[in-house]
């Protein structure tokens, strides 16, 4: 049985993250969501380095910028990242953090005439970036007195094996998707039938049912995520007369990623079931290619424009592994031995099988154009906007077959243009020399909400600013930047037919960055 993870399919664009293995659209916007990335320098001003040029940033962002490079450079980025999230979940509230260390990039560039035209100049540039980090923690808990996890698992169950003698849709017994030799279930409805969570009628099929349903349920759910999407860069820009700037960039990108969730029930008062605690583990590999084409123009000595657009990022072959257990907590429950009645104090934990499966993604689309203005050498203002069409995202599973791939398709790509919508985000920075060595900068950004309007009402909008400061002489430079995200969020670790039965976290998103670089010229 091949259990397919909906959304998490529905992946990936450029940069930045926020993601939990909360529900399918945010663990789609795990690998989708726009992560700050750049050199220290253009961090700083809020990651608007599509216009500026000359710029290890430009090798995975903007590829005419490397026209603007007048000697060869080599240099590096370091940055601690630390992610909070703020959980409000039936009306008690948690916080939960991480920090991590990050390579953001590296890169070369490499000047001369290889056109061989003495009106033109060329770069190459060849670099490593992430693109995308996977850090979001999630802490949440509470009293919930309306429903139990238990509850929708029965719904399943109920729905699957609905024959009398305990079927399911494929004319099997329940038992049989119960492994004894592995002790693991093929569902997590067969994890809970087997550890007694639920229990069937007397008649061995639906309806399905849980011990003592109305006692108050203490709730308790967390998760991580670790990993990232890195991305090897080879890009060219050329320079035409120093006023028209060209270039064209590659990029082949890994994504790993591992999310693991855990969620606890304590069932108070209770006389049979005391509760339990389910953990699952999800693991996504992939590689992907995308290309981007650029263009600058000076219009004037102070001002110039750009133009970029990056393909969709292809990958062709996504794996993921989901695992996962339940151990109970039993006081004891009442079965038969023979005919007799006995009382179970004991009932060991139960795997769930292994669920693997591979697909293909298409990522967004992205647009991006830009303006600069320079005062002399004194000081500089950038503008961004970049426009990624969420909704244009496409998933498919060659390994089902023509006819079931094409289901596939039709199903899942029609959830993506349901759920999720274009968005436009606005960057700007501003640079003052406050000397010959030295200068200062600071910037705003504005990330777009991502999800449809029919949704939800949860305006995901985030905002960034950022700050930093510069050193630089003829031979080296040294960057500082800092960066801080907000933004809310949701996640309902279940659902329910009757939507009064179940509730929702409110989340409150806070990122923060320290990005030091650094570089020498030759």
């Amino acid at each position: 049985m091949k259990k397919l993870i909906l959304l998490c399919v529905c992946v990936f664009t450029a940069a930045h993250v926020h993601a939990q293995i909360y529900s399918y659209p945010n663990l789609a916007r795990q690998f989708s969501t726009s992560y700050a990335t750049g050199s220290a320098r253009m961090q700083g001003l809020g990651g608007n380095y599509g216009v500026l040029g000359a710029d290890l940033s430009a090798i995975a962002g903007n590829p005419a910028g490397l026209g603007f490079y007048t000697r060869s450079e080599v240099g590096i980025t370091l940055a601690t990242h630390d992610a909070q999230t703020k959980a409000t979940y039936l009306d008690q509230s948690t916080q939960e953090s991480n920090s991590s260390l990050r390579i953001p990039n590296f890169g070369v560039v490499i000047t001369g005439d290889y056109m061989n035209r003495s009106d033109w100049r060329g770069t190459f540039g060849i670099g490593y970036s992430q693109r995308v980090i996977f850090s979001q923690p999630l802490k949440m808990e509470g009293t919930n007195n309306r429903s139990s996890y238990l509850d929708k698992l029965i719904e399943k169950a109920d729905s699957r094996y609905n024959y009398a003698g305990g079927r399911d849709i494929d004319g099997n017994f329940i038992d049989d998707e119960y492994d004894p030799d592995f002790k693991a279930a093929n569902t997590p409805e067969g994890v809970a039938y087997q550890t007694f969570l639920i229990n069937n009628s007397n008649s061995g099929g639906a309806p399905f049912s849980r011990f003592e349903p109305n006692l108050p349920t203490y709730q308790m759910g967390s998760a991580t995520n670790t990993g990232l999407v890195s991305q090897w860069n080879i890009s060219y820009g050329a320079n035409y007369q120093e006023r028209l700037f060209l270039g064209i960039g590659l990029h082949f990108s890994r994504l790993k990623s591992i999310s693991d969730f855990s969620w606890t029930e304590d069932f108070i008062g209770a006389n049979y079931v005391a509760g339990f605690e389910s953990v699952e583990k999800l693991e996504t590999t992939g590689s992907g290619v995308s290309a981007t084409l650029g263009l600058i123009y000076k219009v004037s000595p102070s001002l110039r424009v750009s133009v970029a657009a990056e393909t969709p990022m292809y990958y062709d072959q996504m794996a993921e592994r989901l695992t996962g257990i339940t151990y109970p907590r039993i006081f004891g429950v009442p079965s038969e031995l023979d005919g007799k009645p006995i009382t179970i104090t004991k009932v060991n934990p139960v795997r769930l099988l292994p669920n693997e499966f591979a697909y293909q993604l298409l990522t967004p689309f992205k647009f991006s154009a830009g303006a600069a203005y320079f005062f002399g050498k004194r000081a500089l203002l950038s503008f961004d906007a970049e426009y990624m069409n969420y909704d244009g995202m496409r998933v498919g599973a060659t390994e089902l077959g023509a006819f079931a791939n094409q289901q596939f398709k039709d199903r899942y790509n029609g959830q993506i243009q349901s759920t999720f919508k274009s968005v436009l985000n606005i960057k700007a920075g501003a640079e003052i020399r406050v000397s010959s060595s030295w200068s200062v900068r600071g910037g705003v950004a504005s990330y777009g909400q991502i999800f449809a309007p029919s949704y939800d009402s949860i305006d995901r909008t985030q905002f960034q600013i950022s700050a930093g400061v510069g050193y630089r002489t003829n031979a080296f430079y040294i960057d500082l930047g800092v960066w801080q995200r907000t933004g809310k969020d949701a996640y309902t670790p279940y659902t329910l037919k009757n939507a009064a039965d179940f509730s929702s976290a409110a989340l409150q998103i806070t990122n923060t960055q320290i990005v030091l670089g650094g570089g020498v010229y030759f």
